[in-house]
């Protein structure tokens, strides 16, 4: 004779009550996030028309709009399916082939979706590819020098493995019978990676800017020390702060909140970056050809060549100078002479 399956027992009140409430507030607080998000966009639209739709199209105008309009698709579909109960009952990829906006193959997401992961442990993959704009400056920072772009996109290819090994630990919490959606969380001590690399590779991306850059803030020469140089370095050093602070913010949550609000931050520390990247690209877009024709003929060439094409050859001064600029070295010897 079969024994009757018996069924697990119910939580408590109490339990369930503060189930209820963090799944709210993950649920809020991602919704908020998106919220300033768009409402950023809207504000900066007019902006984007005039330096990115406007100005000459490059491969600093693809990574922009990536981030720009993908994004907030990606999230969209997240806050769709951490709503709608009918995600569950199918592999993510049959539904709807978001693999496009994740950068991952579809059978990567069935994976993900048979480990009983939501579309949220797609997120960080954001970030990596966020970070490509940030190395593209210091590259050009450096006069496209081979060598930082060797370590750094070593450190961007270390950061996407982590990070994809991170989320590979991490686990869905289970809700009780009737709340729809994801609590993300891990308990492997490789987990936090998805926060601690990108702390790391903005970090090493900050030094090098402040490094290459020290000598122009403290120029006593009112010509070296052009207004197009400290906005490169006031919005690098916004950027650092900003997402440091928010992937410090998860490092924190990972360590000291409970198992179902450990990645509560995830979303929000996803979209402030993408909003900080467009504010950061359309801020140096905003640099005028009447600025750059008042700079020195070699500090014209770097500075269109870093700031505005994050990395293309402009070659403004090829009559001059050829392909090469002055190395930035030599900028302060040049005003001394």
């Amino acid at each position: 004779m079969s024994s009757i399956p018996t069924l697990p027992p119910l939580p408590s009140p109490n339990a369930l009550a503060e189930a209820v409430r963090h799944l709210q507030a993950g649920k809020y607080f991602q919704i908020a996030a998106y919220v300033m998000m768009i409402y950023d966009h809207m504000l900066t639209f007019p902006e984007e028309v005039e330096r990115i739709w406007k100005a000459r199209f490059s491969g600093a105008t693809v990574l922009f709009l990536i981030n720009r309009y993908i994004t907030p698709l990606q999230f969209l579909i997240i806050i769709d399916a951490f709503e709608d109960p009918s995600w569950t009952k199918a592999p993510l990829s049959a539904r709807l082939d978001i693999s496009g906006l994740n950068f991952l193959p579809a059978a990567a997401i069935d994976l993900l979706h048979s480990r009983e992961h939501q579309p949220s442990v797609l997120l960080p993959t954001s970030h990596e590819y966020l970070d490509t704009i940030m190395i593209l400056r210091v590259y050009a920072l450096y006069g496209r020098n081979l060598y930082i772009l060797a370590f750094l996109l070593v450190l961007w290819v270390v950061q996407i493995v982590l990070s994809s090994i991170g989320i590979n630990t991490g686990f869905a919490v289970p809700l009780p019978p009737g709340l729809v959606g994801c609590i993300f969380s891990g308990s492997n001590p490789l987990f936090p990676a998805i926060w601690v690399t990108p702390l790391l590779t903005d970090t090493c991306i900050f030094i090098l800017t402040m490094w290459r850059t020290r000598g122009y803030l403290t120029s006593r020469s009112r010509t070296f020390r052009t207004p197009t140089l400290e906005l490169f370095m006031r919005d690098g050093l916004m950027y650092f702060l900003v997402i440091f602070s928010a992937n410090l913010l998860n490092m924190l949550l990972f360590f000291l909140a409970p198992q179902d609000l450990k990645a509560i931050g995830a979303s929000f520390s996803q979209m402030l970056t993408a909003t900080m990247i467009s504010r950061l690209v359309l801020n140096l877009r905003s640099v005028s050809s009447s600025e750059i024709s008042r700079s020195p003929q070699y500090m014209s060439s770097f500075v269109a060549r870093t700031v505005i094409q994050l990395g293309e050859e402009m070659d403004l001064n090829s009559t001059t100078y050829g392909s090469d600029d002055i190395p930035l070295k030599d900028f302060t010897s040049s005003y001394t002479r």
